[in-house]
């Protein structure tokens, strides 16, 4: 009984995550992915091989996905 509710607080426990990190990004650290974002977008617009700018494009949507979820939307008036 017990191990079965150790696992149901587990399961909750990684459903709340996601909203626990979209507090803890600093402004800093969203300035640093917008900066990497858009060096990703600059790499992209020069152009490359087609596999080099495959890598690009998942490279800057995995940084995306870490700007939504540090919960960096927040600052951005800041970041303009």
């Amino acid at each position: 009984m017990k191990s079965c509710l150790l696992c149901l607080a587990i399961v909750i426990a990684s459903f709340f995550c996601p909203v626990v990190l979209a507090q803890q990004a600093s402004l800093e650290e969203c300035r640093k992915l917008q900066l990497k974002i858009e060096r990703y977008d600059e790499l992209r617009s020069n152009g490359g091989s087609g596999p080099q700018m495959d890598a690009w494009k998942r490279s800057r949507r995995a940084l995306e996905k870490q700007f939504r979820t540090g919960g960096c939307r927040y600052y951005r008036w800041e970041l303009k």
